[in-house]
């Protein structure tokens, strides 16, 4: 493995747009024509995009291999990022590994009308978000926690502290970062608890899930007796709107 510097600087936009369809990637595999196996070597590659950057580099370099067995077995997919590739303002558009997920770097110009006419369609779903880099040397940054170079001052500086594990640190102070984790994370379930003894539990999949985190679980084992059927994920039932399955940015909401 080869360290490298982030190909992304933090706050990059990306979206990824998920279509309520599953593939098998065994599937996917064996449709796989070895005659239109990319030759490019990966090293090169991987010098290009070091030097171009994520953004600048050419589609040409944009290899997934498995993009064209996916299309062969889900033309519905192919369809899909051949309209994706018509917005303005991404950068990039490309399937992730064996699909069905699509990624797109950047921003669409106008992000109003691209959620409505895919994240509003039935039997997808958008995610938009962004790139994130850890500051270096640390190991784990609690988000909700100024980092200790960020300004703070001597007497708040300890409590920040509490919250890293940094290259470099004593077996003693990992344990007590462990320990203050732990005991925090105690403290929120004993919330969580509380704050859902009165929360009535529905067996209904699709009220129960704004009823707290006990209704939540509880209508989770109910879906998954009720409409799962022992299927995998887009293979034995249908999660688009209005079904009783919720899609993925309603579980999010």
């Amino acid at each position: 493995m080869t360290p490298i510097d982030p190909p992304l600087p933090s706050g990059a936009k990306l979206s990824i747009v998920k279509p309520n369809l599953g593939l098998s990637t065994p599937k996917v595999f064996k449709a796989l024509d070895y005659d239109q196996l990319s030759t490019e070597d990966p090293e090169m590659l991987r010098n290009i995009f070091l030097k171009e950057g994520v953004v600048n580099t050419a589609d040409k370099y944009y290899i997934n291999d498995l993009e064209q067995p996916a299309f062969d077995c889900l033309p519905e997919l192919k369809a899909l990022k051949d309209e994706l590739l018509e917005i303005e303002g991404f950068d990039h558009i490309m399937m992730s590994g064996s699909g069905t997920s699509i990624f797109c770097i950047g921003e669409p110009s106008d992000k109003d009308a691209f959620m409505k006419k895919f994240d509003d369609r039935d039997g997808v779903s958008v995610f938009n978000a962004e790139f994130i880099n850890r500051e270096e040397g640390c190991w784990f940054q609690d988000p909700s926690q100024p980092m200790a170079s960020s300004g703070v001052t001597d007497e708040s500086q300890e409590t920040a502290t509490t919250h890293l594990i940094e290259d470099g640190s004593t077996a003693d102070e990992a344990e007590k970062v462990r320990k203050n984790r732990l005991n925090v994370a105690d403290q929120l379930k004993k919330s969580i608890s509380a704050k859902s003894t009165n929360k009535s539990v529905t067996k209904d999949a699709n009220s129960s899930f704004s009823k707290g985190p006990a209704s939540l679980v509880e209508s989770m084992k109910t879906v998954r007796s009720s409409s799962w059927s022992g299927a995998r994920y887009g293979d034995g039932f249908k999660q688009g709107k209005g079904a009783p399955y919720p899609t993925p940015s309603k579980w999010l909401e």
